[in-house]
C-alpha cells in the first residue's frame, strides 16, 4: 500500500499544474522596430476573478518560447471578474515598444474600458501609464461617465477632466510587479467617483 500511495504521490508530482486558460498572447522588441533590444513573449491568462501577465524575454535574436519561469509574473494585473474582453496590445513609438493590457468590461452598473501600460526599461518592468473609463447606467435618470488617463512619465493626471500633477516617484515605485487591477485608485492617481 505504500509503494500504491508513494508511486500516486511521485505521478502527481510530476503532472503540470492545471494549464491556465490563455486569454491572449503578444511578441516583440522592446527596442521597436530597430529589433536592437530584448524581444519578449507575453501571455495574459485566466486567475480565478483576476487577469495574470506573464513575460519571457532576455533574448536579442528571436521570440522566446513560453517555457520555463516567466522574467515577470504578476497573477493580479488586472480585474476579470466582468471583462466582456481582455487582450494584449503593442505599440511601437520613437522611444521603443510598449505593451498594453486591454481590459474592457460591463456589468448591471456600468461598461468600461481599463489599460495598463509596461515598458521594459533599465532591467524592470515599468508601469508608464493607465486609463480607465466607465460609463455608468444610472437607471431612471442621465448615465454618467468617470474617466481617468495617469501619464507616469510625466507624472500627470487628467482625472474626470481634472489635470493634476502627481507626486514624483522613485523609479523602483513604478515596477509592475506590485501593480493591481486596481493601484491606480490605491494610490491616488485616480479617484472613486
Amino acid at each position: 500500500m505504500r509503494c500504491l500511495t508513494a508511486l500516486a504521490t511521485t505521478i502527481a508530482l510530476a503532472l503540470p499544474v492545471s494549464a491556465q486558460t490563455i486569454l491572449s498572447e503578444a511578441t516583440g522588441n522592446w527596442a521597436g522596430a530597430s529589433n536592437e533590444g530584448f524581444y519578449f513573449r507575453a501571455q495574459l491568462t485566466q486567475n480565478e476573478d483576476k487577469a495574470r501577465l506573464m513575460i519571457w524575454g532576455g533574448r536579442t535574436d528571436t521570440v522566446p518560447d513560453a517555457a520555463g519561469d516567466p522574467d515577470f509574473d504578476n497573477d493580479q494585473i488586472a480585474l476579470s471578474a466582468f471583462a466582456t474582453r481582455q487582450e494584449l496590445e503593442t505599440y511601437e513609438t520613437g522611444n521603443g515598444t510598449f505593451l498594453q493590457v486591454v481590459t474592457e468590461f460591463a456589468d448591471e452598473e456600468a461598461e468600461g474600458r481599463a489599460v495598463v501600460q509596461i515598458q521594459f526599461i533599465d532591467n524592470q518592468y515599468t508601469v508608464i501609464g493607465y486609463y480607465h473609463l466607465s460609463r455608468f447606467y444610472n437607471p431612471g435618470g442621465e448615465p454618467f461617465v468617470y474617466e481617468c488617463d495617469v501619464d507616469l512619465w510625466n507624472m500627470v493626471t487628467i482625472d474626470n477632466g481634472v489635470e493634476r500633477q502627481l507626486e514624483q516617484v522613485a523609479f523602483d515605485a513604478l515596477n509592475a510587479s506590485d501593480w493591481t487591477w486596481s493601484a491606480a485608485f490605491d494610490r491616488g492617481y485616480c479617484t472613486r467617483t
